[in-house]
């Protein structure tokens, strides 16, 4: 039944299988046949594929399902949850899932009972419930959890759920286990601890200590060397700013660590000159290409620079050496004109008017869905999470109108950075805190002034104990982790706008949007973005506009059509013989036979 499929397994069933089987299967209601073929058809419409195409596997239905958004496919939140419960209700009507259980599926006595005593705590009963549950389908007592029902369960959701993150589910799982093991001791919960895994695929940098002392000491004196800190040495003419001598630091710790996983024992290396010769360079680097598939990267790049830039420029290199690295880094090092491809597809975004609007209009969205939801029945206290949709709203429409690096954005300080010009405020930047060493200078509309005036005296400091200069304060009066920053802005624009956007990209966005409106004005863009050179903008930038003149192009083409067809349907009406024509007769033009008018 299965047609051949290049995009899996062909032996695999098909959503259109699922639907047929379905479909056939008359001991099922009809209405709950009806709602699973529904439900698979939906999936196939937002997959936009064929339902052959699709193969009854979770772990690709989840994958897909995580580029869907409701407001994508102008549908409700609760819609896509419905389709998702119903396309694995109809997989494991057909025994294609068989270990994880539904949601109304009975829990066995022994489960039951401690399932009863997490009664009144949501969190911890729905982190628990799924989990419960397969023990019970699969016929396991509490008293028989350890580790390996653990790693089975995992195995469970990674290949029959639809859940988002199926490994961070498994580790909150965990978690709240190993606290009703301590919190019900006494209350029949079994004394059994499980282990919480930790995934660090991408994480390979070693322990510091694990390098030998006089090569952190030579790493040292080049990072000294670079930022220039003594002003009577034979510096660089123009030091690295600090947030680039923290790149180079953490490149050569990932260059070391990447040796020491092909053997080099790293402890016992007298110089850093050793870590750096054309031997040792290909036994680094080749271990980075083949974690990557045999591939290079701009992270992979970047990093083998660093080292060749401290082995060519610092160290005493023969000719041969400088040779070697002149013939493989360009094979290394990525260089392109324009955007990468990751930012132009995210760029493609805002082709669509929409999506510009959803973008533009969300931090007034994000601030009264906040005020809407400020208050609770119980305490009448401010919640946490109306707080964060405030500071989201505001660093939103900063980056719009003030599109700076994310290290700014997070180091701006009240004592700092802010000066106020009657009813605007100014953000200056010095250049000593830019990457660039260019100096930020925005001056913000009356409108985004009061919100982010209303923000610094009602919610700044409400979660936050003690004084802070930071706008956006964190623990001990530092400010907020820049991690959690990032990932605050990326998740509320794509949870409320369904706009992938990182807050790098906002620069790129902005480059964009004023492009599309004011083709070729690059000067503008290198202004915003504080470019040095206007070279850097054209690099970057030159072709963003690319979708909008073909647009344009496209509406030229049209409105001559509509002029060619409207001056030859009043030359018809003139003098008719002339124009025997039929792509030229207006009525063939309106898909009408010649000679029958009606």
């Amino acid at each position: 039944m299965t047609m051949h499929n290049p995009f899996f397994d062909p032996d695999q069933m098909s959503l259109a299988d699922v639907i047929a089987h379905i479909e056939a299967d008359h001991e099922l209601p009809v209405y709950r046949r009806r709602d699973m073929v529904s439900a698979c058809r939906s999936l196939a419409e937002w997959f936009h594929l064929p339902e052959t195409s699709i193969p009854a596997s979770a772990p690709y239905i989840r994958e897909k399902l995580e580029r869907v958004h409701p407001t994508l496919i102008n549908v409700t939140r609760r819609r896509v949850q419905n389709v998702r419960s119903l396309v694995l209700g109809a997989m494991r009507h057909l025994k294609i899932n068989t270990k994880l259980a539904p949601a109304s599926a009975k829990l066995t006595a022994e489960w039951q009972v401690l399932y009863d005593l997490l009664s009144g705590d949501t969190y911890r009963k729905s982190e628990l419930s799924r989990f419960m549950r397969y023990c019970s389908n699969q016929g396991i007592p509490p008293g028989s959890v350890s580790d390996a029902v653990s790693d089975d369960y995992l195995s469970a959701l990674e290949a029959e759920s639809l859940i988002k993150r199926p490994r961070v589910r498994h580790q909150s799982t965990c978690r709240v286990w190993n606290q009703m093991v301590e919190k019900h001791c006494n209350m029949g919960w079994p004394q059994v601890t499980l282990q919480v895994p930790r995934y660090e695929d991408r994480l390979y940098a070693i322990d510091w200590a694990l390098v030998s002392d006089p090569v952190k000491a030579d790493i040292d004196a080049y990072l000294d060397h670079l930022a220039s800190k003594d002003v009577f040495s034979k510096g660089l003419k123009k030091p690295f700013a600090p947030i680039s001598i923290d790149a180079v630091r953490g490149q050569l710790h990932r260059y070391i660590s990447a040796l020491s996983y092909q053997g080099v024992d790293v402890g016992r290396v007298q110089s850093l000159r050793d870590l750096v010769t054309p031997a040792m360079f290909k036994t680094g680097i080749n271990w980075l290409l083949e974690r990557n598939g045999g591939e290079t990267s701009k992270h992979i790049g970047e990093l083998a620079w660093s080292v060749r830039c401290y082995a060519v420029k610092h160290c005493d290199p023969s000719d041969e050496d400088v040779a070697f690295f002149a013939e493989h880094m360009p094979k290394l090092r990525l260089s392109h004109d324009g955007l990468s491809k990751k930012n132009a597809a995210s760029m493609h975004q805002f082709d669509d008017p929409k999506a510009v609007l959803r973008f533009l209009t969300l931090p007034q969205v994000l601030w009264d869905r906040a005020l809407s939801m400020s208050k609770t029945v119980e305490k009448g206290s401010v919640r946490k999470d109306a707080h964060l949709l405030i500071q989201a709203a505001v660093l939103i429409e900063l980056l719009q109108l003030a599109p700076m690096r994310i290290h700014n954005l997070n180091m701006l300080r009240l004592d700092q950075h802010f000066i106020w010009h009657g009813k605007c405020l100014r953000i200056v930047v010095p250049m000593e805190e830019v990457k660039n060493k260019v100096a930020l200078d925005f001056l913000l509309p009356e409108a985004t002034t009061e919100r982010v005036k209303r923000y610094i005296d009602d919610w700044r400091m409400m979660f936050t104990p003690g004084a802070s200069p930071y706008l956006f304060p964190g623990r001990k009066g530092a400010a907020k982790d820049c991690s959690a920053l990032r990932k605050l802005i990326t998740n509320t624009l794509w949870s409320h706008a369904a706009i992938r956007l990182t807050p790098h990209q906002f620069r790129h966005a902005a480059a964009k949007l004023l492009l599309d409106r004011l083709p070729g004005h690059y000067e503008v863009v290198r202004k915003l973005l504080g470019h040095k050179a206007l070279t850097t903008t054209y690099a970057h930038y030159a072709g963003a506009e690319t979708q909008k003149a073909i647009e344009l192009y496209g509406e030229v083409i049209t409105k001559a059509r509509r002029d060619g067809v409207a001056q030859a349907f009043t030359e018809h009406k003139q003098n008719p013989k002339r124009h025997k024509d039929l792509f030229m007769d207006p009525l063939a033009l309106m898909g009408k036979p010649k000679g029958r008018a009606s």
